[in-house]
């Protein structure tokens, strides 16, 4: 079981919760009541930053999908990218390294650079997450 908690299910919560409280202060009969102006105010606070939320998820989910052009910018040394070439039509899982004299784009773990095999990255893109059964998701966030 996992123990997540969909984004949906929570707005219904979040929808459910200030129904109740906006119930509980008509009944009440009371114009103001501090205690569930905060919930009401929570509840604002907390709808604003799920928005914010999938406005990153979807801008981030739209950058890794993209191809960087080298002209623009290079990568992080710290993991694997895909790299596409001005004069092949077959992109690559690569590396990149830097040093003193600049950075070098190497095929996976290979010592050799692209350049010394005459293959000249253009554009790279983050990898996408490796593929996991559901089960194996869930499993483990438990």
């Amino acid at each position: 079981m996992s123990n997540k908690l969909d984004v949906d299910d929570l707005i219904k919560w979040l929808n459910q919760s200030e129904d109740e409280a906006k119930a509980t202060v008509a009944e009440s009969g009371a114009t103001a009541d501090p205690f569930y102006d905060g919930v009401l105010s929570a509840i604002f606070q907390i709808r604003e930053y799920i928005k914010k939320m999938r406005k990153i998820d979807d801008a981030e989910g739209k950058a890794d999908q993209s191809w960087i052009p080298c002209s623009e910018r290079f990568p992080d040394g710290d993991r694997y990218i895909l790299v596409s070439f001005e004069n092949s039509t077959m992109p690559d899982i690569a590396r990149y390294e830097e040093n003193d004299e600049g950075g070098t784009f190497y095929p996976g773990d290979d010592e050799k650079s692209y350049s010394s095999y005459g293959f000249f990255v253009n554009a790279w893109m983050p990898l996408p997450e490796l593929y996991r059964r559901e089960e194996e998701q869930d499993h483990e966030t438990d």
